[in-house]
């Protein structure tokens, strides 16, 4: 399937097209926004993964109680992550990068340390609803370039290798479709 359609609400929720794998070469999707401000981009294929299955206790708050949120940057989630490492996975340690649609900050994180990078990069800008954002990955060369509205923003970070996902998240409410595209 080369479209599908990701809609948030009031919490954490992810979606990873986990069935979309890219080792090698050039991939293109496209990301239409059409709801709020979520985070998009890529992260490493992770067999099993049942984000809704994941609980965890709510810090200072009834100890009884858990939330269902899953985030990849959950610091308590790491080493279940790493553990899920493949040799596809390569040598490469950017395991998750995301795309701020608010304010086109880039995050990401090797899942070994003990906090995220986050930074500014050329070309960094946000977006709104109505706008469409365009990643493409080329695996050969390393690179995850950024586009919106089919204008090029730049190279949002480099240094990858292996395999990768395209996934999207938010912590409000957002909607999306994700479009794989021809490069």
């Amino acid at each position: 399937e080369r479209k599908t359609s990701v809609r948030t609400g009031g919490s954490i929720n992810t979606a990873v097209a986990s069935n979309y794998v890219m080792e090698s070469g050039i991939h293109y999707a496209e990301f239409q926004i059409t709801e709020g401000n979520p985070f998009i981009g890529i992260v490493r294929p992770i067999p099993n993964l049942d984000p809704d299955s994941i609980v965890r206790p709510m810090p200072n708050l009834d100890p009884g109680r858990y939330d269902g949120h899953f985030s990849f940057y959950d610091r308590s989630m790491r080493d279940d992550f790493l553990a899920a490492r493949t040799v596809e996975w390569g040598t490469g340690n950017v395991h998750m990068c995301d795309y701020d649609c608010g304010n086109g900050a880039m995050s990401w994180t090797s899942w070994d340390n003990e906090g995220e990078d986050f930074a500014e990069w050329d070309g960094m800008e946000g977006c709104d609803a109505g706008d469409a954002v365009g990643m493409l990955i080329n695996l050969d060369e390393g690179a995850l370039v950024v586009y919106k509205n089919n204008r090029r923003l730049g190279v949002m970070k480099d240094g990858l290798s292996g395999s990768y996902c395209w996934c999207a998240y938010d912590s409000g409410t957002s909607a999306l479709t994700i479009e794989r595209c021809d490069p």
